[in-house]
């Protein structure tokens, strides 16, 4: 069943593109806000680990409630991405997780990630979050390397136990069948599992293919960048877009 946010469905048809936001101060984090909102962006991220302030949480809050005021019609993701994960943020999960719970409170965020497998007990942040009206995406990062499909099988079943609204899973290929390797999986998940929408891809240059065949293989965001990059291998926005709506002219929109 395809998730619906702001109008917008999330499912596996033509995937969303998601925008980072890694600007590290207030001001330049709302003057992206409103650059991309005013380019109709469909969704934005933001990595709230590159915030100088961070550790502020009354300026986190303060800087949540104006961007939920630009982004009303936007789709927002919020993330602290930690630096195990491939992030920059130096917290404990303790305080991860109670940074999280109370950005949740702003209702600002549309989606909040969750590193599934940084916590203990994922499944009670999830909760948490979720009875406070967020979304949430589970997620994975392996920067090193891509593992067995049976393991990227068995690390979305997990993810996908603790009851998040989406699971996502990042690799890094270090050659070409491990990007096929990915896409294998994303398909049998989605196939397994067509009650929860996947997010996959295959990090760096190598893995572009994944980034743009979520609507074949069942990926159903993809992320693209507007100047800085928050991950290897992300395609400009406007291109990305390009090729995506190509891919839905002649696959999605079947007429056979």
């Amino acid at each position: 069943m395809p998730v619906i946010v702001k109008g917008r469905y999330i499912d596996n048809n033509k995937p969303l593109v998601c925008v980072p936001i890694v600007e590290t101060t207030k001001e330049a984090i709302l003057s992206r806000t409103r650059d991309l909102v005013d380019s109709d962006v469909e969704m934005l991220e933001w990595r709230a680990d590159f915030y100088e302030d961070l550790a502020d949480i009354e300026k986190v809050k303060s800087l949540l409630e104006t961007m939920r005021g630009l982004t009303k019609d936007t789709v927002l993701v919020v993330t602290i991405r930690s630096l195990a994960q491939g992030g920059q943020c130096k917290f404990s999960p303790l305080e991860i997780s109670n940074t999280l719970v109370s950005m949740s409170g702003v209702h600002a965020a549309d989606f909040i990630d969750v590193e599934f497998f940084t916590f203990e007990k994922p499944e009670r942040l999830i909760k948490k979050l979720q009875e406070r009206g967020a979304l949430v995406i589970t997620s994975h990062h392996d920067f090193r390397e891509t593992p067995e499909e049976s393991v990227m099988m068995t690390l979305l079943e997990q993810m996908k136990e603790g009851d998040a609204d989406i699971v996502k899973l990042a690799v890094m290929p270090r050659e070409v069948s491990d990007v096929l390797s990915l896409l294998k999986v994303t398909d049998l998940f989605r196939k397994e599992n067509p009650s929860i929408p996947v997010v996959t891809m295959s990090m760096g240059r190598m893995g572009m293919i994944s980034r743009i065949a979520g609507e074949i293989f069942g990926s159903c965001i993809t992320f693209g960048s507007v100047g800085a990059l928050s991950a290897p291998g992300q395609m400009p926005r406007e291109e990305l877009e390009r090729v995506l709506s190509f891919i839905h002219k002649y696959y999605g929109d079947k007429n056979e």
